[in-house]
Formats: structure tokens, C-alpha cells, sequence
């Protein structure tokens, strides 16, 4: 996902501002993150416990490795690190995807895959865990080896993904696109946004009228991965205690706010708008409308330089209609 890196964003505020002077608007792209464009790094949310099951769905749609002379092999190799909801690191693959390839994973049925779509090396079986997954693409030579071959070099613009978690005891599903991030300006690791936001917000229906619902909060940060290439990587934000915090306000369908409990996120947190004891809606509180439900004033701060970001997912339903969006946040400022 190759676009602005922190060196440029300055100048795309300074074009925005000449260009869109007088009464026209323009949206302000978002450099760091994306849900349409090929990235570096893909991040996926996974719930396979009982009651529960999920798939990843990744391809490769424009990733070569670049060779001496202006050359190129047709593929990359990616490395898939599963996490777990309170930060232990589950496994380790690295998944061979030629130019245009795709690949279906099983979160109970893990594994390494070569260069013919064959299953090699032992299985890892994530039944009864929960978390979620960081898939980074690396340059890799004509056997589609492990990133080492190559010293670890990042691939960008070069992976998309998808996935769904489905809900089997209520037989309920909601897919969503990957979060696809992008490397730093020079290449060297893969960046969490750099520019400063303060408010999220999450869409609902009706809480007291859901069938299901289940939200995922994940806390990022950079160079914090596994094994030899963490330093290049994204992984959990996990501080030995507690996370990050943030204030919770409920917006009805008459902008009506209402203040809830302070939410703690940490590594990925897996939580529901159902009204309950482990709800972000607390069962003492009605909530009898639609609305969005904000996060705001992160303690510690997030964006900017402090490396570490919160992604979110809300995936509902009610009766036979359901769906799934990201967490929308508002940017504040830029570097």
C-alpha cells in the first residue's frame, strides 16, 4: 500500500489547503491505512473458539520480488503470526503466494505453504483460541523460500485479504476487508499511522434489538512482531499491565449523548454491544435506538510517533440482516 509516508504528508496538507481553497471540500486521504489498495502487511481478527469458526481469505494481486538488474520474481512469501487475545504468540508460517495466487486459511488447520499450493511441515491447530493474525509479504528467490533468503526484505503493494468469523450456535456470519498497512518511507518496517486522531466511531443498530453482535478492538504496535523479523513487523501492544484506555460515549438517532464506562484495549480485546456484565454497554444502561458509539481521549495517546494504534470491527445482526464495519476515525492533525 504504497502512498504518503511521514516525509510527505506535509506537502499533501499544503496542497489540500491550495487546491481546495474557496468554497469546494476535499476528503483527506488517509496515507497509512487501507481497505482498497495492496499492502505490505495485512491484519486479520479470528475467533475459533467453540460456537465459533473463521477463515482468511489472501491474494496476491501485484507483489514481485525485486533481483539485481532491473529484474523481478513473480511472488512473495509471507509470514503469518497468530496472536492471542491476551498477547501470548500462538505460531509461526510462512505461506508461498506466486503472482496472482490465492490462499484459504483455517484457523484449526494451519500450516506452511510451498510454491505449488502444497501443505507442508507440521499442522497447527488454533481450535479454541482467539486473537488475531499478522500476515507481512517479504521478497523471496525462485523456490519461494522464507524471508531469510532474502534478509528479511519487506515487499509493499503487494497483498489483499478478507475474512469472515461466523457465529455457529446462532448461525449468524460477517465478513470484512483485511486492514492493510504499508511500509515506512524508506522501507525498513511496517507503520501503524503517524498522524494524530482522537475520536472513533463504531455504527450499531438497535443494542437492545441484536441477535448478535460481536466487537473486536485491536491494539497495534510497531516493531513488535515475532522471531527474527520483529523488528519489521506489527504485532500486539502489550504492556505487562493494563492498555490502552479510553473514554466511551453513546450518540442515539437524536444525537442524544450517553456516557459509559471506560474501555481497556489491550492486544485484541473481544467484547459485544449487547447490554451485559462483559459488554462495552454496561446492563444498567438502555440504549433504545441506533446510534454510533464513540472511543476518545486514548491514555496513552495513540498515532503520531508513539507507535501504537487501535483498529476496530463490529460485526451484527438482527433477524436476517446483518453485516459488518470497520471503526471510523476522525484525523487531527499531521506530521
Amino acid at each position: 500500500m504504497r502512498g504518503i509516508r511521514k516525509l510527505g504528508v506535509a506537502a499533501v496538507a499544503l496542497a489540500v489547503g491550495v487546491l481546495g481553497a474557496g468554497k469546494s471540500h476535499a476528503l483527506i486521504d488517509d496515507p497509512y491505512t487501507s481497505f482498497t489498495q495492496p499492502a505490505n502487511a495485512l491484519v486479520m481478527p479470528f475467533d475459533q473458539e467453540e460456537g465459533h469458526s473463521t477463515f482468511f481469505l489472501v491474494s496476491n494481486i501485484s507483489g514481485v520480488s525485486p533481483v539485481g538488474d532491473g529484474g523481478y520474481i513473480a511472488g512473495v512469501t509471507t509470514h503469518w503470526s497468530y496472536w492471542s487475545e491476551s498477547c501470548d504468540h500462538l505460531a509461526d508460517v510462512y505461506v508461498c503466494l506466486t503472482l496472482n495466487d490465492t490462499v484459504v486459511v483455517d484457523p484449526s488447520d494451519v500450516s506452511a505453504i510451498d510454491a505449488g499450493n502444497n501443505p507442508i511441515g507440521p499442522k497447527i491447530d488454533l481450535s479454541g483460541k482467539k486473537g488475531f493474525v499478522v500476515v507481512t509479504a517479504y521478497a523471496t528467490d525462485e523456490i519461494c523460500s522464507d524471508s531469510s533468503i532474502r534478509d528479511n526484505q519487506l515487499v509493499d503493494d503487494a497483498i489483499v485479504g478478507t475474512y469472515t468469523i461466523a457465529n455457529t450456535e446462532v448461525g449468524s456470519a460477517f465478513g470484512n476487508d483485511a486492514i492493510g498497512l504499508g511500509t515506512d518511507f524508506f522501507g525498513d518496517y511496517t507503520e501503524l499511522p503517524g498522524a494524530g486522531y482522537d475520536k472513533f466511531t463504531i455504527q450499531t443498530f438497535n443494542p437492545e434489538t441484536l441477535d448478535d453482535s460481536l466487537v473486536v478492538l485491536l491494539a497495534l504496535q510497531e516493531k513488535n512482531g515475532s522471531g527474527s523479523t520483529a523488528s519489521r513487523e506489527v504485532g500486539p501492544y502489550a504492556p505487562p499491565v493494563g492498555g490502552i484506555r479510553a473514554d466511551l460515549i453513546y450518540y442515539d438517532n437524536l444525537e442524544i449523548p450517553t456516557s459509559l464506562p471506560e474501555a481497556t484495549i489491550r492486544c485484541a480485546t473481544f467484547t459485544t454491544l449487547f447490554p451485559g456484565a462483559d459488554s462495552l454497554i454496561p446492563d444498567t444502561i438502555s440504549l433504545l435506538s441506533s446510534g454510533t458509539l464513540r472511543l476518545e481521549n486514548f491514555k496513552p495517546a495513540i498515532g503520531g510517533e508513539t507507535g501504537r494504534f487501535i483498529y476496530g470491527v463490529h460485526g451484527q445482526a438482527v433477524g436476517a440482516f446483518g453485516g459488518s464495519s470497520n471503526m471510523k476515525y476522525k484525523l487531527t492533525g499531521l506530521n
